[in-house]
């Protein structure tokens, strides 16, 4: 039986760069190199009362505000009036420092990011950034010249047997072609305009294609470990007018991957921690305080211990685990939820069913409307290339994992078929009655309300990447899905089936940004559309439950919220204190996801500061 595992439909939880590198990526020599020495000293968390301004300690999920709140040890104390704060301090925790917060201003729970991608970011942040956004905003004038700009004003900078490597590239963000309803076709021939004084390489942001000019192409085609290629193809212009320089699955990419110099990808490796610094930061800027990795295995963990063991904390991190075959769900241990919080706990297990809508390669009952034919995506499971059942090896995968281990499950799913087959499979092996197991759908793309209806049953929880809709849903709107589109993140519809839902951005795909999230979800406008219209206006969110969705729902998601996404006593003092209330600004558009985050709090630490604001001693 033929298997697609690491083979296909690729996107942020399912890097193909990672998996076919993997052993030289994270070989021992590279893990030798890396820094080992320990941090020396650990800040004590401060001891703080605050009042003032608003805050909001979201204690399970509710919007209501408290007058104060105690701060010790790195943890809530106490909340309520400034007199009973005030005398509970008094009592308990002498010599505090006391803070107003100005007028308008809030402190919130640190927003929280329930599905991203930290080390396969962190890996590929030293490529060339040609993608489609500009911070959380799309790239103004974003087409294949600006790329062309990009590409050529580094073409001077490459060492002498380098490659440019590029990242991000997405047909799907660049203006549409064909009266609006075709992508733009980027082939050997468009990179070879742009240049062929150097080797040019460049993953889609779908990861689901690699894009080369001819100098990386012959370079791949005359490779010693490519003998099979030439076997193939035994001319090189045989090689580039059958693929036209668009390398795609693993059977395209591997070869490619491949041929990279040895310097850039150990590189790679060696750059992470950087890498993964910066990335820490931008989500302390941003006001996250917890982000839930979704595709962790050993390697990766390993990675991330080992960068942690040298860095103070930023974030906390949880984690699912990735399982593609039964005999990686046989190796679990049975569940057993974390009660104590350590570093990238691992909350659930996860499984890649098919690809991205945007990268078409998410599985659909119906071809997607634009360029190739009769195209209905991949799914990752089973013989046939487009199965009308969900196929017996994935059930076999969701009975271990689900059934026989106990594990909560996130089932990426993006097509429409595919979210069918998962919720058959869910189903099939959720016991009755439910067991209070916090099962999910990642990203939920395309659902109706009977499907909403039947996971409310199970007690399945949707995870939107709802830039689907904000960065995406023109392109979906005119040239991929057409009316289809309108099933698209149905978070009013999940919300009135009684569930809950997240936000998420399955970084890289699209940038971190709770508060971006939930303007997205508050407005569904469609940014890339010039008129700027609403995508299903019925299923824009309040401001409200937007917010629940990117704290207290985040974290119960995640199976954190006895830890965090609430201001409760006893959970951690992980907050963030905002210029603005989110929920009283009367036009959110652009403007939710640019409120200024003056302060973000890890454990009662200090980890981001805009320096507008001050504290003030006790006397």
């Amino acid at each position: 039986m033929e298997h697609h595992h690491h083979s296909c439909t690729h996107c942020a939880c399912n890097n193909p760069i990672l998996a076919i590198l993997k052993d030289e990526l994270f070989s021992p020599a590279n893990f030798s190199a890396l820094p080992t020495a320990k941090v020396v000293a650990k800040e004590q968390p401060k001891t703080l009362m605050i009042s003032g301004g608003t805050i909001r300690p979201m204690i399970n999920g509710s919007v209501e505000t408290v007058p104060a709140i105690g701060i010790a040890d790195g943890y809530v104390v106490a909340t309520g009036t400034e007199k009973q704060v005030y005398e509970f301090m008094q009592q308990n925790h002498p010599g505090f420092i006391t803070r107003e917060l100005q007028p308008g201003h809030t402190l919130l729970p640190g927003l929280i990011e329930p599905h991203v991608h930290l080390v396969p970011t962190a890996i590929l942040m030293g490529w060339l950034d040609v993608g489609g956004f500009d911070g959380q905003d799309l790239r103004q004038g974003y087409d294949i010249t600006s790329v062309r700009d990009i590409i050529r004003q580094e073409v001077p900078h490459v060492k002498p047997k380098h490659w440019i490597l590029g990242t991000g590239l997405d047909p799907a963000l660049m203006p549409l072609q064909k009266n609006n309803t075709e992508l733009i076709t980027i082939d050997i021939d468009l990179l070879d305009t742009i240049t062929e004084a150097v080797p040019v390489m460049i993953i889609s942001a779908s990861m689901h294609t690699l894009y080369l000019n001819t100098p990386a192409l012959k370079e791949v085609y005359n490779n010693e470990k490519n003998s099979s290629l030439r076997k193939q193809y035994p001319d090189f212009n045989d090689y580039k007018n059958a693929t036209k320089g668009q390398l795609q699955e693993a059977e395209g990419m591997d070869p490619a991957l491949k041929t990279i110099p040895l310097q850039q990808k150990a590189a790679m490796f060696l750059d992470s921690f950087k890498h993964l610094k910066q990335l820490f930061q931008t989500a302390n800027e941003r006001g996250v305080t917890f982000m839930y990795d979704a595709g962790m295995n050993n390697s990766l963990k390993a990675l991330l211990d080992a960068y942690l063991l040298v860095h103070p904390r930023a974030v906390r991190i949880g984690a699912a685990q990735i399982c593609y075959t039964v005999d990686d769900a046989k190796a679990l241990p049975v569940y057993t939820p974390a009660t104590d919080y350590k570093d990238v706990y691992i909350g659930h297990v996860k499984v890649i069913s098919d690809g991205s809508n945007q990268g078409l390669t998410g599985y659909q009952s119906e071809p997607y409307l634009c360029n190739p034919e009769n195209n209905y995506g991949i799914y990752n499971f089973g013989q046939d290339k487009q199965p009308l059942q969900a196929p017996q090896d994935f059930k076999d995968l969701m009975k271990t994992v689900i059934a026989e281990k106990g594990w909560p499950l996130m089932l990426h799913a993006n097509g429409n078929r595919a979210i069918q087959f998962a919720i058959q499979v869910y189903q099939q092996y959720i016991p009755t009655p439910s067991q209070g197991v916090r099962h999910r759908i990642e990203h939920c793309s395309l659902t109706t309300l009977d499907q909403l209806n039947t996971m409310k049953q199970l007690e399945v929880s949707p995870s939107f990447l709802i830039g689907h809709v904000g960065y995406w849903g023109y392109a979906f709107q005119e040239a991929i899905f057409g009316d289809k589109s309108n099933m698209l993140d149905l978070c009013n519809a999940a919300l009135k089936a009684g569930m809950k839902i997240t936000l998420h951005s399955d970084n890289q795909v699209s940038p971190l940004g709770p508060l971006r999230m939930m303007e997205q979800s508050v407005t569904r406008i469609m940014e890339a559309d010039p008129a700027l219209a609403t995508l299903n206006a019925p299923e824009c969110i309040t401001a409200e439950q937007a917010l629940t969705a990117i704290t207290y729902d985040a974290a119960w998601q995640c199976y954190a919220e006895q830890w965090t996404g609430s201001l409760k006593v006893g959970n951690f003092a992980d907050f963030v204190v905002l210029q603005q209330d989110p929920l009283t600004i009367k036009d959110p558009y652009m403007n939710i996801r640019n409120i200024n985050v003056l302060e973000t709090w890890v454990g009662g630490l200090l980890v981001y500061s805009s320096k507008v604001s001050k504290m003030v001693s006790m006397a």
